[in-house]
């Protein structure tokens, strides 16, 4: 029986491997690099961080409110640490993804004496006027710096003040005096990684693409999404994939998680076929789900994104980026990965949280 791990988790072997070869595998990402679909392929089965749901939900909780994309913060971080988020620590990276554009002005009052006519009257006031004289014109980003002026601020400097909520709060606050201009914008893809060679650019495009996909997070009801009438939608899973018997339903508690899937047993070759129209957006091995396909079956009117997972395959029929319809046969059945015997492990995710597939088979 399988025992399939989450999408967004590296297996043991396949970090082993990026830790031996990712300069080889990123060397064939630029080769790829003129089919999009394969990068995305690339960065799932070789060059995905081990991440568990808590550190998605770090990420997401570190950018809230402060305009940054958690998946670009969470590819960058990635690339930039060569796939190996331990020991990073992400209140401190956010930063390099803030700009802060900084101007203090020394402002120097003077007293003139004026004379006006009021009613045609004469009459003299004394009116104060300002001169400002620019001491401090700076841009900058990254954690180190713009502590730095947070400091020369006179801002508090405990772990819990330096944060990138609690400091654009600050900056918002103090641009409103007369005395500080400040603007706080954040860095766009290309200026992000700016400092990465074309091969690790390519890697972060590709994580941007495909995290938004797989983020384990997302938290939605299914009843407000899940009615009757999708079923006669060929874009949303609605058929069975496979022909054979249940050996393991969804839900059901293991030792070390619950199965997000249904287990469908037969003999090896039995054919596989897709549960609703979409775009293949990767097929090829993936730890303990083995040989296993991913399909894309777009986004709804209501902001839902589907996706469909294949795995312990034996051999593909299809190829990253096909277009297929439902019924379309993409695979045979097969016990590769962590498998007991031949079956199909079929997950359905909704803006990534799986489902029981049940829920909308006939």
């Amino acid at each position: 029986m399988a025992e399939p791990i989450t999408i967004a988790a590296a297996s043991l072997n396949a970090a082993g491997l990026i830790k031996k070869y990712w300069k080889e595998a990123l060397i064939c990402l630029v080769i790829i690099s003129l089919i999009p679909a394969y990068i995305i392929t690339a960065a799932i089965n070789i060059l995905f961080p081990q991440v568990s749901k808590e550190e998605f939900t770090t990420y997401k909780t570190l950018t809230e409110t402060t305009g940054i994309n958690w998946y670009s913060f969470m590819a960058y971080d990635t690339v930039r640490l060569d796939n190996y988020l331990k020991d990073n620590n992400q209140a401190e990276g956010v930063f390099d993804l803030l700009r802060v554009r900084f101007k203090e002005y020394e402002i120097i009052e003077t007293e003139k004496e004026i004379t006006k006519t009021v009613n045609g009257k004469k009459v003299t006031e004394m009116i104060t006027q300002k001169e400002y004289i620019l001491i401090r014109n700076i841009e900058i980003h990254r954690y180190g710096p713009i502590k730095e002026l947070l400091l020369s601020l006179n801002y508090p400097p405990t772990e819990e003040n330096i944060t990138i909520k609690e400091a654009t709060a600050f900056f918002s606050e103090i641009d409103k005096k007369d005395e500080y201009e400040i603007e706080t914008s954040i860095l766009t893809d290309d200026e992000t990684t700016e400092d990465f060679d074309e091969n690790h650019k390519q890697w972060y495009e590709a994580l941007s693409e495909i995290l938004p996909l797989l983020d384990p997070t997302a938290e939605f009801d299914p009843d407000e999404y899940i009615i009757p009438e999708l079923s006669l939608n060929p874009s949303i899973p609605s058929i069975w994939p496979t022909q054979g018997t249940i050996t393991s339903e969804f839900g059901e508690i293991r030792p070390t998680h619950t199965h997000n899937g249904i287990d469908i047993a037969n003999t090896t070759g039995t054919p596989i076929y897709a549960t609703a129209s979409g775009t293949v957006i990767a097929v090829g091995s993936s730890g303990n789900f083995g040989k296993r396909i991913m399909i894309y079956h777009g986004t709804d009117n209501t902001g839902t994104t589907y996706v469909t997972i294949y795995a312990h395959l034996s051999q593909f029929s299809v190829s990253v980026g096909d277009k297929i319809t439902q019924g379309t046969l993409i695979a045979l059945m097969g016990s590769t990965g962590y498998s007991t015997g031949p079956h199909l492990h079929y997950e359905i995710r909704l803006n990534a949280t799986p489902i029981n597939p049940r829920i909308l088979l006939p």
